[in-house]
């Protein structure tokens, strides 16, 4: 399978909807997003309700919920990684870079945890450095469009 992030480029770019090359605030374009993240998240909350009440002695209901939670879980997903590739956020980039720090919680192979089993940070970690993958992103785009401008 391909990654989420490509598979969602693929989807956008097949329907002409732009993915800037660069971070930037687009406002109109952000408050459709906006609109359809509400609309889904709304979606994944029923779900989310129904599978939590799902009765026990019903295997054909528990997989009807079990799909539907599922499948609205990756329609928030899509939707919210459309939003960010449309404001052409580096989700890539800001994925690894969240994971690496997640993966730092763990120490010599300790893990701290809350009661409800929560991975908390330990003494002396260091948290993702999310506004240098912004920055990184915005001079990529800025170097894209000045080879562009060189080439016309």
């Amino acid at each position: 399978m391909k990654n989420f992030f490509s598979l969602r480029r693929e989807f956008m770019q097949r329907f002409d909807i732009a993915i800037p090359a660069q971070p930037c605030c687009e406002p109109d374009t952000l408050a459709m997003w906006e609109t359809m993240l509400e609309e889904e998240l709304l979606e994944f909350r029923e779900a989310l309700h129904a599978f939590k009440n799902m009765p026990s002695d019903q295997p054909d209901e528990r997989h009807r919920r079990m799909a539907e939670l599922t499948a609205e879980g990756v329609d928030v997903l899509n939707v919210l990684t459309g939003l960010l590739l449309s404001q052409g956020m580096p989700v890539e980039a800001m994925a690894e870079e969240i994971h690496a720090a997640n993966l730092r919680k763990c120490v010599n192979g300790q893990i701290v945890r809350r009661a409800d089993g929560k991975v908390l940070k330990p003494e002396g970690w260091q948290p993702a450095n999310k506004q240098r993958i912004i920055q990184e992103a915005q001079q990529a785009g800025d170097e894209m469009v000045s080879a562009n401008s060189v080439h016309d």
